[in-house]
């Protein structure tokens, strides 16, 4: 099952960065991605209504998001093949016409293997021919040996050809593909990126997406809640969500109450002072009330 999931994540894969059977593009300033509708559309409602309906898009072929981030669009769209962003898996060569190298690699392996060293075969008669002496012709010996003849089955070697050098392990070794955990802490914290993809995920109405920015953001979060990062976040997050969105907001109030320390830092304390609907929450928060 596992091994399926690889095949399939890797197919998914090269039709992105291959660009193959295309039949929609997504344009972002200098960007544009060749993309599937098949694909795209079953994720996200945006999309699916900008190409099941009589607008401009669905008749041009060409959706444009120039007002939004080039690089929250670039992991939107990764998402939508590898369900997935900014921790992509891991690969050893491009998956441009990746199939196409393997074909000619093996090709290459067998038409080698194939190929018959002379030098390596022993030749039966030679080697007879060296360890026994040619016997004199005696004209009363028939010239057809008898069956059970000693000298004719000392010329009955076997011929041992070469075995391949290849081996099952050589196979595939052009191509590896390694899924990685989508959630896990990394080095660098990204809690502002994150923020910006849960809200285009949720501009464009792609559920799953949004779900795994949330996951990403509060394992993030949990790790890097001291790092000089926290504060924009901070502001991305309450002011790029209504307040009935409580994906993101939840998360840091939680960082709130697990870390007291946040509330005696300069810079934080600056954020919470700028953004009202924060210090609000945080009131409720202390005085024990919902938020």
């Amino acid at each position: 099952m596992e091994a399926s999931h690889s095949d399939l994540m890797r197919a998914m894969a090269t039709l992105l960065e291959g660009g193959k059977y295309s039949d929609l593009t997504v344009s972002c300033g200098q960007q544009k991605f060749a993309v599937h509708k098949a694909i795209i559309c079953s994720q996200s409602g945006f999309f699916e209504g900008a190409c099941n309906h009589p607008f401009k898009e669905s008749t041009t072929g060409v959706i444009d998001l120039s007002e939004d981030d080039e690089e929250c669009v670039r992991h939107m769209v990764d998402y939508f093949y590898h369900l997935d962003y900014l921790n992509l898996p891991k690969r050893r060569t491009s998956l441009n016409f990746a199939h196409r190298r393997i074909s000619q690699s093996r090709r290459r392996r067998a038409s080698s293997s194939l190929k018959l060293n002379l030098s390596m075969i022993e030749d039966p008669l030679l080697a007879c021919a060296a360890t026994n002496p040619v016997p004199q012709f005696d004209p009363d010996r028939p010239l057809t040996p008898p069956e059970d003849d000693s000298e004719s089955k000392q010329l009955q070697a076997p011929t041992e050809f070469p075995s391949s050098s290849q081996s099952p392990s050589d196979e595939g070794e052009d191509f590896e593909f390694e899924p990685s955990d989508p959630v896990q802490a990394t080095k660098e914290p990204n809690l502002v990126l994150h923020a910006k993809v849960y809200a285009i995920a949720d501009k464009y109405d792609i559920p799953g997406l949004k779900a795994l920015a949330r996951r990403k953001f509060e394992v993030q979060v949990a790790q890097h809640w001291d790092c000089a990062e926290f504060p924009d976040a901070l502001e991305e997050v309450y002011c790029s969500t209504i307040d009935t969105d409580r994906g993101l907001r939840d998360v840091v109030l939680q960082s709130f109450r697990e870390n007291p320390r946040l509330a005696v830092k300069a810079e934080v304390e600056a954020a919470v002072r700028d953004l009202a609907p924060l210090a609000f929450e945080l009131y409720k928060v202390a005085s024990g009330l919902p938020v």
